[in-house]
């Protein structure tokens, strides 16, 4: 998982556990941007020197030029509270403490995300120097109070014959300890740093990464080689991540009111976070996910009897025109996955599942673990939250956590195998022949205009056997005797019955394929099919008899200006 990602899922997931329990709006954000020059001068002044023998590469860091600065804000929740050292009784809700005192500590409230513990690290990993900048405000012995200190997880070292852990803190030296800065003091060199304002009794934590590491994107160039990421293209990344993996509270309820919102900037200026409803690779399971109070299937286990979740499956049509909400994806082509959640309504990871034969179709579908086995469920994910693995668990727990994955993989594959490729195709999208405006959205194919290169991958037809048709090349655009044609591939399987099998064509539009097309409208055009030995049937069709499988090429007039899909229908005889 690319590392912007793992910072999303973890710095939210905290921001989320820190929530007001007085309800409201958490307000989340991600701000990168180079500091102007007076304030990189207050950054270097607070930071540097840096401890002795340390090694950090704080000095370094600020030598080599302007570094980024990544500033996760979070309001609307009750900042870092708790008392300021690791050696005071510690209450519920240390999270001062926890964040940046003490390793490995666990939440010590049921039903949160995670923890303050080992996935916090990705906090320190982000920097270029392990070294973060943390000012919060929270309500402590009855007031508000503002807390501000920089904390540096390093490597262990030695100086005049002492160990020390790696651990570093700037702050206030009392008694031999470094404290946070705290309240007008606190306030005071976060505005002088450039911080986001906090408004006068409004609680909440910044967390600047300093000197943050943005990661690489392969070029697109002959040589795919990677390139570092621009500050831009880190933040679209950011924007892209939030939405495949926060968008259930992105969501708004029936008062229209969402629980999370996401903001990303870059230098200033804003990143849109894509809206999960209006996004087609990720509506199907926006749909799924509303399904869930209205109509979903209980999976449960027999022996002994327990519910362990609910499940709802919703198709769409597959998009072919990628934009930068599809930089995070956790997965490539068409939808046919299952979002994976607790009761936090944070996405876990995205289950893949049986694929359907037609690549113009997805599925989204979202299992949400019943709230009694919300506590093993948890306990089977790793550090990083992105899984449920049962052999971390044993007993009881792990044969809940193995049949809920066996149960469901059941019904993704039950659910592709009952519904058609039509089916598939319906769910709430509009009418696609009102919608040929859009091909100017449309990608054109490697070869040339016209053609669609998605492919086809076959999948079996019903227990143990393959499909009696399946496309083995993407459709690609050639010249035939000096007229442009697309041609696709597909191989016909020998059977114990004669197979007929249609080409179907369509027109591609960036959210799917075109079903009907406006009156009048050009539309590709199957002319003939061509099996291995140069044989040629005219037409769309053709009937091979049994044990006669092999393979074929499609030859189709292109509709000028337009991409075309391809898919294969096909019947033995005796079907009804």
């Amino acid at each position: 998982m690319d590392p912007l990602t793992v910072l999303v899922r973890e710095s939210a997931q905290n921001s989320l556990d820190a929530a007001d329990p007085n309800g409201g709006v958490v307000h989340y954000s991600i701000a990168l941007s180079r500091p102007a020059p007076v304030q990189l001068l207050r950054w270097r002044s607070l930071l540097c020197p840096e401890p002795e023998g340390t090694d950090l590469g704080v000095d370094a860091l600020f030598d080599s030029g302007n570094p980024v600065m990544a500033v996760i804000s979070d309001r609307g929740t009750q900042g870092l509270g708790g008392p300021l050292r690791a050696d005071v009784a510690l209450e519920p809700g240390a999270d001062f403490v926890n964040l940046l005192r003490n390793i490995g500590e666990p939440r010590d409230r049921p039903v949160t995300g995670g923890t303050y513990g080992f996935g916090k690290g990705v906090l320190f990993t982000s920097s270029g120097i392990g070294t973060i900048l943390v000012r919060t405000r929270c309500q402590w012995q009855g007031r508000l109070q503002t807390r501000l200190i920089a904390a540096t997880l390093g490597t262990r070292f030695q100086r005049d014959g002492r160990a020390y852990t790696g651990r570093h803190w700037w702050g206030e030296v009392v008694d031999g300890v470094p404290d946070p800065l705290l309240d007008a003091e606190a306030d005071g060199v976060a505005d002088l740093l450039g911080l986001p304002p906090m408004h006068p009794g409004e609680t909440g934590t910044d967390i600047v990464i300093i000197g943050a590491a943005l990661g690489s994107i392969v070029g697109d160039g002959e040589d795919d080689e990677e390139r570092p990421r621009t500050v831009r293209q880190a933040a679209e990344h950011l924007a892209s991540a939030m939405m495949w993996h926060l968008w259930p509270l992105m969501l708004t309820d029936h008062t229209g009111v969402a629980r999370l919102h996401c903001q990303v900037t870059a230098d200033g200026t804003d990143i849109p976070v894509p809206d999960p409803v209006a996004e087609p690779s990720i509506r199907p399971f926006v749909d799924a996910y509303r399904a869930l109070d209205t109509a979903p299937t209980i999976l449960r286990r027999k022996r002994p009897a327990t519910v362990l979740g609910r499940l709802a499956i919703r198709p769409g049509i597959a998009p072919i025109h990628l934009t930068t909400a599809s930089l995070a994806a956790p997965f490539t082509g068409p939808a046919h996955h299952c979002a994976r959640m607790r009761e936090p309504r944070l996405i876990v990871d995205y289950l893949e599942g049986a694929r359907p034969a037609n690549d113009a179709v997805q599925y989204g579908a979202v299992f949400l673990a019943d709230p009694q086995h919300d506590r093993v469920f948890a306990d089977a994910e790793p550090p990083t939250h992105d899984a449920w693995v049962p052999d971390k668990l044993v007993g009881e727990a792990r044969s809940i956590v193995r049949r809920a994955e066996a149960e469901l993989r059941t019904e993704l594959t039950a659910y592709v195998d009952r519904h058609g490729d039509t089916t598939l195709g319906g769910g709430s999208q509009p009418p696609l022949g009102a919608l040929s405006h859009r091909l100017a959205g449309l990608i054109p194919a490697a070869s040339g205009p016209g053609a669609d290169g998605g492919t086809i991958v076959p999948r079996p037809s019903g227990p143990g056997g393959p499909a009696a048709a399946w496309i083995t090349s993407a459709p690609r655009m050639i010249r035939l005797d000096g007229v442009a044609r697309i041609v696709t591939h597909f191989q016909i399987r020998a059977a114990s019955r004669p197979v007929t099998v249609r080409v179907v064509t369509s027109v591609a539009l960036d959210i799917g394929s075109e079903s009907t097309p406006p009156a009048g409208a050009a539309v590709p055009t199957v002319l003939e099919l061509r099996d291995e030995d140069g044989r040629t049937v005219p037409g769309d069709t053709v009937t091979v008899g049994p044990a006669a499988g092999r393979a074929w090429t499609a030859i189709i007039r292109p509709a000028g200006g337009t991409a075309a899909r391809v898919r294969l229908v096909h019947t033995e005889e005796g079907d009804e």
